[in-house]
């Protein structure tokens, strides 16, 4: 999830308990063959070393270019139990959740039973469409690149009020339109661009309607099984493993981290909650961009529709196109950001279509000392792939 904003209020959590079992509990060990050798495996290596001295609990990656495929991890999945961040401990992709999610949609739409410039108001209830401002006059299209104007449920004080007063709630759509209900746009559609998590709540309830059942099971039965990715959840929606990562954010700003994995920001509902491993999304990656086989190459030449948003990002339908603002080779996919986690999948296809995925166990978009540090890691990472 993107952008997601660490409002003053965090401060106010001292103990947090709720009568709901966490979803994830303490992180076990887990299986992994490695790949082999690459012989950029030391200085890949040495990056995601570097960054974990520096504060990052744990990093996940991988690198495929000319010469194969190199996997490499470091730091911990879970700091407690002393259990290292093994490849195969799925962890949150966050906003990559709005790539699998506009995957569907396009699939979907090749099977004829939606159009994405059908109005959102065609498969969302009337009650719902009145309460937010301009939602009669969007369309899916306009949900899956952010040119919609809506206010960001997760820019509200209340909503993230609300997720500590409700530390493991699986939140429905409706549950969550309410933090928005009532609030003023950012613009008239088609009139601006600008990131929103509200956005992919609609298109997950379009989805759930024309689908007759929720998105989720349609994400695992259409995408997920069928591309053999075994290690990919859906927090919400289906019960995470015991090998699921920790998420860890300096929650009082005193570089001090705190684990907040059962902090759910509304998980299932189209705009974050996959948990996965490097290796699943490459499966997907492979799927929808480089083999088209899940989606036609005409549907991803719709999705990487690309307008810009700001210096570092251009918003596709459904993808996004990053780091503009430091290289020439900028990348197609999608990043991730939530509480606890941060995730990166891009190709980038100047730089002869290399791949680069990560997983960190920290959330980076809150203004802490270690959001620098990310930064650094994934600005030095990019670079190094794409020299």
């Amino acid at each position: 999830m993107t952008r997601i904003y660490i409002l003053t209020m965090l401060v106010l959590l001292v103990t947090v308990t709720g009568c709901k079992e966490a979803d994830i509990g303490p992180t076990s060990t887990c299986m992994f063959t490695n790949f082999p050798v690459h012989s950029k495996a030391g200085v890949y290596q040495a990056i995601l070393d570097k960054y974990v001295k520096k504060g990052l609990p744990g990093i996940s990656a991988l690198v495929r270019d000319e010469e194969g495929t190199w996997i490499g991890y470091t730091g911990k999945s879970d700091i407690d139990r002393n259990i290292p961040f093994l490849p195969c401990h799925p962890s949150k992709s966050a906003s990559i959740t709005k790539f699998m999610v506009g995957t569907l949609t396009f699939m979907l739409q090749e099977q004829g039973l939606l159009n994405i410039d059908d109005p959102i108001s065609k498969y969302v209830d009337s009650k719902i469409i009145s309460k937010v401002a301009n939602a009669d006059k969007v369309t899916i299209r306009n949900c899956m690149q952010h040119t919609t104007g809506f206010y960001d449920l997760i820019t509200d004080s209340e909503f993230c009020l609300a997720v500590l007063n409700n530390p493991n709630k699986n939140w429905e759509a409706e549950e969550l339109l309410k933090f928005v209900y009532g609030k003023d746009p950012n613009f008239p559609p088609n009139e601006g661009v600008e990131y929103s998590n509200t956005n992919t709540i609609f298109v997950g309830m379009c989805l759930d309607k024309v689908l007759g059942y929720p998105h989720g099971q349609a994400l695992r039965e259409m995408i997920w099984n069928p591309l053999g990715m075994t290690n990919t959840y859906y927090q919400g929606r289906e019960k995470l493993p015991n090998i699921t990562a920790q998420g860890y954010y300096d929650l009082y700003n005193n570089n001090t981290i705190v684990n907040v994995s059962n902090l759910i920001t509304g998980s299932g509902n189209g705009y974050g909650g996959v948990y996965s491993t490097t290796e699943d999304l490459m499966k997907f990656m492979d799927a929808v961009y480089f083999n088209n086989t899940i989606i036609s190459p005409e549907g991803l030449e719709e999705m990487m529709d690309f307008i810009p948003e700001d210096e570092k990002n251009d918003l596709g339908v459904g993808m996004m196109r990053k780091f503009k603002n430091f290289t020439s080779n900028t990348g197609v996919g999608h990043s991730g950001r939530d509480l606890g986690y941060s995730a990166d999948l891009f190709a980038f296809p100047s730089a002869n279509n290399r791949l680069m995925i990560f997983f960190v166990n920290y959330g980076t978009d809150g203004d802490t000392s270690l959001r620098q540090v990310f930064w650094d890691f994934e600005e030095e990472l990019v670079l190094t792939v794409t020299q």
